[in-house]
């Protein structure tokens, strides 16, 4: 089920839709956009909906919930496989290569083209990539905040000299759950990486070409190895060449810089030489081959083959200790614990001494756990967090070697190599590393801007463990962003302060897809908070602020057309904000079968349907009350002419007395209509929905709105009620017997099947005479626009014209009935409203009608002149309520004046009919013993 117009999609609350280039490209832009969000929202939906269903433990809904996460984890990345598949590549160009060229000054490479797509298609796959990096922070990071306290193993302090590092590391990480939580962000990180960078070959292959080597990506420096040999050959040496020997420093030279004098992998370190520009290119696609292999997380099986594969095996070797891959199962770590403590100083003084290029030493950095070496070469924000939590995590299992060795052991080690980076004692207090860490990137010039990013602002939320604070600031943006210009009842401003939030840090309520992303989250922590603390009885402040994630989304939903999901995440909200967010944006829900839809949704989902269709005209009533002092009576409504009575015409009426109808009605105004048409869908609540059926009258009345009044008439008729929650069907209900009719039976039991008796049908009187009264002045304006085309000479009616108002009139007089009997003293309800609206109305409607009956019994037959003589008699009987309200509004005297001129007209009439009058004449006759003759004048 789909409402609302579908090119609303992707706009933000009441802002038109951005304009669209004349070429049919951009169009098909927009509908590919639309479309995806569309069915994206009803995936994750539907994924959602299986959740709301589970009746379960504790533990296994938690199961479930993480579940939904890996779910929507899978979706997002099968998205950017999708992507990449589609631009015929294998991983998409997350880093560009120019990063690569601009580390050192010495070796720069022009920029390349990259070109994959469409800038669309591009956008779209990074938020793809993006969005399934967040999801698999979530979903390796919550099982491990939300576990069971038992989870852990105690820390073992006893001294070891026979397990391997890969015991101890097992027992480690078993033992703390700070180092099992960077892990897990290790992973992450490595394996976004691994997804979304260009293929390490194809980084390297610049480098490769500049090398001059052809397709040869093994055997060394084989430029500098030629030169050595032909300098050899030529002077005749042999063996080992003396770096200090003076012909070989002259000989041997890389333009105006000395050149290496062996082969060996330390040597341009050792004797502070170059290499031969091609080898240097050739070292560095080396290097930035191993740091990529460690920054995605490659097995050392992968990095041995690749290294393997350029006869560069020792750099597999160099890393082999502790290169802590993404792969579970990799964790086999081929040295003692010793050993491993020395390998990791070994690396830190390689990263902070040795090494010729940024990207060798940024390679020993990672597996010493350095940080400074490792910036230099940083990119963008994952490459940062990366660097930050593998030096935590790295001097944790440090420090956890350093108490399980033996302590001669590891003060010989710590005597040899003094120094050594210590993460965690930098970083500070550990429960708030992640916070102070993500609060660093965004003031770093490097990473300041993608730190600001919304999605970025999200990330960092989950690794500081601050998802509840960001939803909440997330809340407080979106209502700042809501009330920014009017006031929004949706995303209400509360009294929490707001002007210190940067809202550009947060989603906007127009970038749909990162909303979706959010109020998912932000239902994954809600649901796991209520598993851990239990539900709310009432919502905090706190909480409503966060319920604005939802609230934002739901309207998101009715913009883009689908409804049908809005009962979904409203069954999330507590408290009547859940019936209040989905009444508002249901007003666009106008067919009966999409309304039913989405009470089945509200039924299945556990949401009180019945109280859901009284909320809605409560909350409206409450929320825009009428005036607060009323107007004084006998001055607003008016519905007759100043000009003259004449013979033929009486007293006129004005033509259009109610005004031009507007286009639309009133948004509070038909909203109220609707809301007792969602009454009719919903079985019972009889005396609910003629109570606040008959408010909404009230209000229409009182404040003399007889558009919306008219319009609720003709919409939510009084008949339609009886039919649809009594099972009374009438089928012409122009003559309002009916009424009388069912009042009658169910005074003497008649309509027990229908369960309706006296009561039910004091219930709906109120309703059904304000109706009668809104229908009547409506026919009467009617006929007073046809007075006014039959004064027209230009005008021809035909006897078509005359029998529609036959027709008319005699409705009318039917709908006159009730409103001359008591018309609101007949019910139990009483109050100043009914007095008030009696006054006002009754004296001008009555006088109104003469002059209809006037009309009509000089234009169609005189037997309407007779009734208005009936009428008269009526008014004038004792016990005439009608009588009360004329004299009161001092009206009297006009009404005797109607009535005179009717008979005026009376005693001079022919008795030509023209249409229908509505009177069947020889019954009224006889009914009421009137004879025409009585009347007649004969000279």
């Amino acid at each position: 089920m789909s409402q609302g117009p579908q090119n609303m999609y992707g706009l933000q609350f009441g802002v038109p839709s951005p304009p669209l280039d004349d070429d049919d490209q951009s169009s098909d832009f927009y509908n590919q956009a639309e479309n995806e969000f569309a069915m994206d929202a009803e995936e994750f939906a539907r994924a959602l909906d299986s959740l709301s269903l589970v009746r379960k433990s504790a533990v296994e809904q938690r199961a479930e919930i993480f579940k939904l996460v890996d779910t929507y984890y899978h979706y997002a990345a099968k998205k950017a496989h999708d992507i990449r598949r589609s631009q015929g590549k294998g991983t998409s160009t997350g880093l560009n290569q120019s990063h690569y060229a601009s580390s050192q000054d010495s070796m720069e490479l022009d920029d390349s083209e990259n070109s994959l797509g469409s800038p669309g298609s591009i956008e779209s796959l990074k938020r793809w990539e993006s969005e399934a990096q967040t999801w698999d922070l979530l979903r390796r990071l919550l099982p491990l905040r939300y576990s069971d306290n038992t989870s852990l193993k105690p820390t073992r302090h006893d001294v070891t000299r026979f397990q391997s590092s890969s015991q101890l590391w097992e027992e480690f990480l078993q033992s703390d759950s700070t180092a099992q939580e960077r892990k897990a962000v290790l992973e992450c990180l490595q394996t976004s990486a691994d997804e979304s960078r260009t293929g390490i070959d194809e980084l390297v292959r610049d480098y490769q070409q500049r090398a001059e080597r052809g397709d040869i990506i093994a055997y060394g420096w084989l430029h500098t190895r030629s030169a050595i040999k032909l300098q050899k050959n030529i002077n005749g040496w042999s063996g080992a060449l003396d770096p200090n020997n003076s012909d070989v420093v002259q000989k041997l030279r890389n333009g105006p810089n000395p050149m290496v004098t062996q082969l060996d992998p330390d040597v341009a370190t050792r004797q502070h030489r170059k290499l031969l520009p091609q080898d240097e290119y050739f070292e560095r696609a080396i290097w930035i081959g191993c740091y990529e292999l460690l920054r995605r997380g490659r097995s050392i099986a992968e990095i041995r083959d690749w290294c393997v594969e350029r006869t560069e095996v020792w750099r597999a070797v160099s890393m082999s200790a502790m290169p802590l891959s993404k792969e579970e199962s990799d964790v086999r770590f081929g040295c003692d614990p010793l050993s491993m403590l020395l390998w990791r100083r070994t690396c830190f003084a390689l990263a902070r001494q040795g090494g010729t290029d940024d990207f060798e030493r940024g390679v020993y950095g990672i597996l010493s756990g350095d940080i400074q070496s490792v910036e230099k070469i940083c990119e963008d924000w994952d490459d940062f967090v990366y660097v930050h939590y593998n030096a935590l995590l790295r001097t944790q299992f440090d420090a956890y070697l350093m108490k399980r060795s033996p302590p001669d052991a590891t003060a010989a080690i710590t005597q040899s190599f003094p120094a050594t980076f210590n993460a965690v004692q930098f970083h500070g207090d550990a429960a708030s590393v992640g916070e102070r860490l993500v609060k660093s990137l965004e003031t770093n010039e490097k990473t300041s801007e993608e730190a600001k990013t919304p999605v970025k602002t999200l990330q960092a939320a989950i690794l500081s463990d601050r998802l509840d604070q960001y939803t909440y600031e997330l809340g407080l943006a979106l209502s700042k962003l809501a009330n920014k210009e009017n006031v929004s009842a949706l995303i209400p401003r509360y009294n929490s302060d707001d002007q210190n939030i940067d809202d550009t840090k947060y989603v906007q309520p127009s970038d749909h897809n990162n909303l979706r992303v959010l109020v998912h989250v932000y239902l994954v922590l809600s649901n796991l908070e209520q598993l851990e603390g239990g539900l709310r009885l009432e919502p905090s402040e706190r909480h409503r602020v966060q319920e604005n994630v939802l609230s934002a989304y739901i309207s998101t939903l009715r913009l883009t057309g689908l409804t049908d999901l809005m009962p979904l995440y409203c069954s999330h909200m507590q408290g009547e904000r859940a019936f209040f967010t989905l009444s508002r944006n249901v007003t666009g829900v106008i067919e009966t079968r999409d309304r039913e839809v989405i009470l089945r949704l509200m039924e299945k989902l556990g949401m009180d349907i019945a109280e859901f269709v009284q909320f809605q005209p409560r909350s409206l009533l409450q929320q825009h009350p009428g005036p607060i002092e009323g107007p004084s009576p006998f001055s607003r409504f008016t519905m007759l002419s100043s000009d003259p009575p004449t013979l033929k015409g009486g007293r006129p009426l004005k033509p259009d007395f109610l005004g031009e109808p507007p286009e639309n009605l009133n948004d509070v105004d038909e909203h109220l209509i609707q809301s007792l048409e969602w009454f009719l869908l919903v079985d019972g609540l009889w005396y609910e929905f003629f109570r606040y059926g008959t408010a909404i009258y009230k209000r229409f009345l009182t404040q003399f709105n007889f558009h919306a009044a008219r319009a609720l008439a003709e919409r939510v008729r009084c008949s339609k009620v009886f039919q649809i929650k009594a099972n009374i069907v009438y089928s012409d209900d122009s003559d309002v017997s009916w009424f009388e009719e069912i009042r009658a039976s169910a005074a003497t039991g008649g309509l027990e099947e229908s369960d309706l008796g006296p009561e039910e049908i004091a219930a709906a009187q109120n309703y059904f005479e304000m109706e009668c009264l809104t229908r009547a002045v409506d026919l009467m304006e009617t006929i007073a626009s046809s007075q006014l085309l039959v004064q027209d000479p230009a005008e021809r009616v035909g006897r078509d014209f005359w029998s529609h108002i036959g027709h008319e009139l005699k409705t009318l007089k039917s709908l006159m009935r009730p409103i001359l009997n008591n018309w609101l003293l007949g019910s139990n309800e009483e109050g100043e409203d009914f007095t008030y609206l009696r006054d006002e109305y009754l004296p001008e409607i009555v006088i109104g009608y003469v002059s209809v009956l006037h009309f009509a019994g000089m234009m169609l037959s005189r037997d309407n002149l007779l009734e208005c003589m009936e009428l008269a008699s009526v008014i004038a009987k004792k016990d005439a309520d009608v009588q009360a309200v004329i004299m009161k509004a001092g009206r009297m005297k006009e009404l005797v004046e109607g009535f005179a001129s009717c008979s005026k007209a009376l005693a001079i009439s022919s008795n030509e009919k023209k249409g229908a009058s509505g009177i069947n004449s020889k019954r009224m006759m006889r009914e009421h013993g009137w004879t025409r003759e009585l009347w007649s004048c004969k000279k």
